[in-house]
């Protein structure tokens, strides 16, 4: 069973530096910053509780590594992808805003970035707690980090579009920015259909070798010509924010895994290669 605990104590960690920032930047609070309020509270006892659970033997044989963590991880999960949505929306201009070009530009950093933290911590937790449980593929966290970022990616592209490709401001390098939005939303779009296949098939235990390396590398590949086109000087990421990052985000992720398929890794002296049944296979000890 992984031990979890510094993952947790790291929402600890994260959920206070987000509940001081709101109250910080917020003093007449609306419905949505008072819900990110809660959910940083809610997060602030959930990761307390957990990280003690993992240090107590008592607590950790009743609430660790079973279906109350998944619950507990699954229902952070989707209050942060709720929270997340509000607090990183330009038009709240709650962490960032649209500049008079079009592009995104951060309005409060410590909310902007210790939220996105917040959010991608709770993603790993809740793929951890579910491969833990179900002895899933290994890759599968790293899927689902890929489909965050990609949904991430589209969805900043469809806010940012209209502002960009509607500004006239005499810049000639625009209509080449309007095109390689379009880039960006094809690949939001696609690096969601692509994660979520890949879920699918590892949770259903159906996800071979080779489908894997295909789906890995048209993945990798994707995200690289991304970040070539989207963040280069006449992209639309190239400032930093929330497409900046995911884009990045899953570029890195990606290739991280493209670079696992293509040279198989070792650890420990233990070689370890698919069972073809999403599971993991020991040979060569």
């Amino acid at each position: 069973m992984e031990d979890r605990s510094h993952s947790w104590l790291g929402l600890v960690f994260l959920s206070t530096v987000n509940i001081s920032a709101i109250l910080d930047e917020f003093n007449n609070r609306n419905g949505q910053q008072n819900y990110a309020l809660a959910t940083a509270c809610i997060s602030l006892i959930f990761g307390t509780f957990y990280t003690s659970s993992h240090r107590i033997d008592s607590l950790r044989a009743k609430f660790v590594g079973n279906f109350i963590e998944n619950t507990t991880a699954a229902v952070t999960l989707v209050l942060w992808a709720v929270a997340i949505a509000f607090i990183q929306s330009p038009g709240n201009e709650f962490a960032v805003a649209i500049s008079a070009e079009g592009k995104e530009y951060i309005v409060y950093a410590n909310l902007y970035f210790f939220s996105w933290l917040t959010f991608l911590l709770t993603v790993y937790l809740f793929g951890s707690c579910f491969q833990d449980i179900f002895e899933f593929s290994a890759k599968l966290s790293q899927w689902i980090l890929i489909c965050t970022m990609s949904i991430i990616l589209l969805t900043s592209s469809i806010v940012l579009k209209g502002d960009i490709c509607d500004n006239d401001n005499g810049n000639a390098d625009n209509e080449k920015i309007c095109s390689r939005m379009t880039y960006a939303t094809l690949l939001g779009g696609c690096g969601i259909g692509i994660s979520t296949i890949a879920i699918v098939l590892s949770t259903i235990r159906s996800m071979t070798k080779t489908i894997e390396f295909f789906m890995v590398i048209l993945s990798a590949l994707m995200y690289f010509f991304g970040v070539v086109l989207l963040t280069s000087s006449t992209g639309p990421a190239s400032t930093i924010g929330n497409m900046y990052f995911a884009v990045w985000g899953g570029c890195f992720v990606s290739c991280m895994m493209a670079l696992d398929c293509t040279m198989p890794g070792r650890k420990d002296g233990i070689e370890s290669e698919s069972d073809g049944n999403g599971g993991v296979e020991v040979t060569n000890p």
